[in-house]
């Protein structure tokens, strides 16, 4: 009900459905609160690599390195978000005739599916934290390249909304993540962590290099 109530307008029997217009919310003020989850899931996702690292009985060299690369996973989403777009995302709701449509489409829609990478990645974390040196794991190799597509996916439509731009940066790295999927089977589930990492860096650093207007595309 919560997802899918403003998409029938929030009908009532009787009295009929609403349209964006009417919604009077204000975009900044909505804007900040979903960036808000972004940075609780992100703070949350530290909190079970810590959690994960200090139940080890053991904390091996191994465990260190995945420790280590989880963090920079957490700091490349929050880079890659928190960089231009939720700034300028921001300030174009805000400056919106309608900011109820763009509430709808690119926050209250689209923000839960970069949530959701966010969630599967610190999953993926713990999994790699618990077995770094495990080989062809399939599962955690879909936790791994999927929390970092699904954050992917759900920032290129953030972007398609908000700017009516494709960012084929976020698109060829999605790619070149699923390909990854080949490679598992034959490399430790850290070394398959690390690349991925690095996949998302390259994400965030290529924002410096290609513009369309004032954000990157």
């Amino acid at each position: 009900m919560d997802l899918l109530g403003d998409r029938v307008g929030f009908y009532i029997p009787g009295m009929g459905a609403t349209t964006s217009d009417e919604w009077t919310i204000a975009g900044g003020h909505f804007a900040e609160r979903c960036q808000a989850f972004i940075i609780i899931a992100l703070g949350e996702s530290i909190v079970v690599i810590g959690q994960a690292l200090s139940v080890r009985p053991h904390v091996s060299a191994a465990a260190v390195g995945a420790f280590v690369t989880a963090f920079a996973g957490s700091v490349a989403l929050w880079w890659i978000y928190f960089d231009r777009s939720a700034e300028e995302g921001a300030r174009v709701i805000a400056e919106s005739p309608d900011p109820g449509r763009l509430a709808n489409s690119a926050y209250h829609l689209i923000h839960p599916v970069m949530v959701a990478g966010i969630i599967v990645a610190a999953a993926a974390d713990q999994e790699v934290l618990a077995s770094p040196a495990a080989v062809g794991r399939m599962s955690t190799s879909w936790l791994i390249v999927g929390g970092a597509v699904l954050f992917l996916a759900g920032h290129v439509l953030f972007k398609r909304v908000i700017w009516g731009v494709i960012s084929w940066p976020r698109i060829a790295a999605a790619a070149v993540l699923l390909l990854l999927l080949l490679l598992a089977p034959h490399i430790t589930a850290l070394a398959l962590s690390i690349v991925a990492v690095l996949v998302l860096v390259a994400v965030a650093v290529s924002d410096r290099f290609y513009r369309t207007g004032a954000v990157a595309p």
